[in-house]
């Protein structure tokens, strides 16, 4: 039986070679493409996120950027810098005295960096806007600065917690997390370029509503000497609330422009906001690097001149709220 075998196989030996080099290809192609197949699903620098809590999804590019947390054995105000006096007025955008007298409108522009041609759109408008870049986009360090040389300030957006299912990204503030990861991550996602004035809260309508999780937050704020702005994503938010009692310069925003990503929408929130800041004399909107939004600012924007309404940098509200304050002091 073995020789017959071993006859066989001499005879067919050819054959035999032939299906042994297609067994093997055909074991390498399936390799590849199950190397392949893997890594295209788990792809690091890409994902989907809203841009805001109640939004809706887009895909964007996240910085491969792999800070994993291990819990550290020193106190949490090791964390800490050395104080550094209002730096929030060292970054501010100067803004000229020909405002004085109109009223004036903040425009912050969120989420910011990781959409890279949406941000350059919006880099493009007209300046000064306030730009809020979240901090796990990629290159920020570039892309901060050709947004500061164009006139526009600069914010870090903080991913925190949403009550919703919504993701708010790498390094994001959570209410379940110990002091040290909060910590850790705050400074992770303050690291991530410089030139800044301040934060304001991604998403976070759960984050903002946990006291113990925004003191550790504003400690850190007042150590840099940094703004606030609150989003205001929760009515419930603490954020500005707490900044007002720290005597941290702070303000909230008064509505968001796209809820409905829709232009004619847009514009409407933004003739809501003129006759906000005709009112009080100014008003604060935040809106989101959409295609619409930024179709509506670029029509919207060059006609304020002749309206008698100044676009401002959020550093010159505060500056403004702050010298009022004083005044109603003497």
């Amino acid at each position: 039986m073995r020789r017959a075998g071993i006859v066989f196989l001499w005879v067919y030996r050819k054959e035999a070679l032939s299906l042994a080099y297609l067994f093997l290809i055909g074991m390498a192609f399936g390799a590849i493409w199950i190397f392949h197949d893997s890594h295209s699903k788990i792809a690091p620098t890409q994902n989907i996120l809203a841009f805001e809590e109640e939004h809706k999804i887009v895909e964007v590019v996240i910085a491969d950027v792999k800070t994993p947390y291990v819990a550290l054995e020193i106190p949490a105000e090791s964390f800490l810098p050395e104080p550094i006096e209002e730096t929030w007025q060292t970054h501010a955008v100067k803004v000229s005295a020909v405002v004085e007298g109109k009223p004036q409108i903040s425009i912050i522009i969120d989420d910011l960096g990781v959409v890279r041609s949406r941000t350059f759109d919006v880099i493009t408008l007209a300046p000064p806007l306030t730009l809020s870049f979240l901090p796990y986009a990629p290159d920020l360090y570039d892309v901060t600065r050709i947004a500061r040389d164009k006139g526009h300030e600069l914010m870090v957006h903080i991913p925190m917690e949403p009550k919703g299912d919504k993701d708010p990204g790498p390094h994001a503030l959570l209410t379940h997390s110990t002091d040290q990861k909060i910590l850790q991550d705050l400074q992770f996602n303050l690291s991530r370029f410089d030139g800044y004035v301040g934060l304001n809260n991604h998403m976070g309508s759960a984050f903002t509503e946990d006291r113990a999780g925004l003191n550790l937050v504003l400690d850190e704020v007042q150590k840099r000497g940094l703004l606030v702005l609150d989003s205001r994503t929760s009515g419930k938010s603490l954020f500005a609330q707490m900044a007002e009692e720290r005597n941290i310069p702070n303000m909230t925003r008064d509505l968001f422009l796209d809820n409905e990503q829709d232009v004619d929408y847009i514009i409407g929130q933004l003739e809501k906001l003129e006759n906000m800041a005709r009112r009080r004399g100014t008003a604060i909107a935040i809106g989101h690097p959409y295609k619409e939004t930024i179709k509506a600012l670029s029509i919207w924007l060059p006609t304020l001149k002749a309206k008698g309404i100044a676009v401002v940098p959020l550093s010159h509200l505060i500056k403004r709220k702050y010298e009022n304050i004083q005044l109603a002091k003497r």
